[in-house]
């Protein structure tokens, strides 16, 4: 969304259908693409005094020209939110969304993503999401993909040409995997936040069981005494959209966290 911090909140969807739906939804457009994202977590964090193992993210994007997203109005100022319900055989979620003016009012689009919490994610998990009137999203949550390089608390010099080699176990399928390095808490000040640079750390791969995290990818700027980092590696997994949702895609990903320590 453009400029989205000089937008005015206006509304909010409550979760777990505490929000009414509209009576009528609007077309999709032919540039506009649905897109659906569930997590899974190998721990639960908590949220208001309670567990969950998982969280969803859902939005309408445009292609052209400006790649903004959100959710529609109709264009006379009355409001025709979209409305996504994640459910499964333990639960039922609709996502909040957070209404904002868009700064740019040619995209018709007035919102922030939509999220919500789920209590159950975990591998083999099967995710339906229910998009306005569009009933057939699907997902099965992958497996997690654990790491066997790089251990727990494991040290690593960037300098000493040694390679940071990520192994596991393959599954043999599409699987996109994703990683990221970053400090362990970005809350925290020092010189690991202040004076290091983690913008490139960060990419995709292929499920091969294998993958050598490129140099040019490595933090710069880290202190002599190096920085604790916390390598994300992940396995991700499209499912089924609605047959009649022309542009969409629904991905749902399994996360394993590996603390190290970088040095330059």
């Amino acid at each position: 969304m453009h400029n989205i911090g000089r937008a005015a909140a206006i509304a909010a969807l409550g979760l777990s259908g505490a929000a009414c739906s509209p009576d009528e939804y609007r077309p999709l457009a032919e540039d506009e693409v649905v897109t659906i994202a569930v997590h899974g977590y190998s721990a639960p964090f908590v949220r208001d005094g309670v567990e969950y193992r998982g969280d969803a993210e859902a939005y309408v994007r445009k292609t052209e020209p400006s790649n903004a997203f959100g959710v529609r109005e109709t264009g006379d100022g009355e409001y025709l939110p979209d409305t996504f319900v994640v459910h499964s055989g333990q639960e039922e979620v609709e996502l909040r969304c957070i209404f904002w003016h868009d700064s740019y009012p040619e995209d018709n689009l007035i919102a922030a993503m939509c999220r919500g919490y789920l209590r159950r994610a975990e591998p083999g998990q099967a995710i339906q999401v229910r998009f306005n009137d569009f009933d057939g999203f699907e997902v099965v949550m992958p497996e997690l993909p654990e790491l066997t390089t790089p251990e727990e608390d494991s040290e690593f010099s960037l300098s000493s040409g040694e390679d940071l080699v990520l192994s596991w176990e393959p599954l043999g399928t599409d699987d996109r995997m994703g990683w990221s390095l970053g400090p362990v808490s970005f809350d925290d000040p020092g010189p690991c936040v202040d004076d290091v640079s983690w913008d490139r750390s960060d990419g995709f791969t292929e499920d091969t069981g294998s993958f050598i995290i490129p140099k040019e990818s490595y933090p710069t700027g880290l202190p002599a005494e190096g920085c604790e980092a916390l390598l994300r590696f992940d396995r991700g997994r499209l499912g089924t959209t609605d047959p009649a949702i022309q542009r969409g895609s629904i991905l749902a990903r399994q996360q394993y966290k590996v603390r190290i320590t970088l040095k330059p």
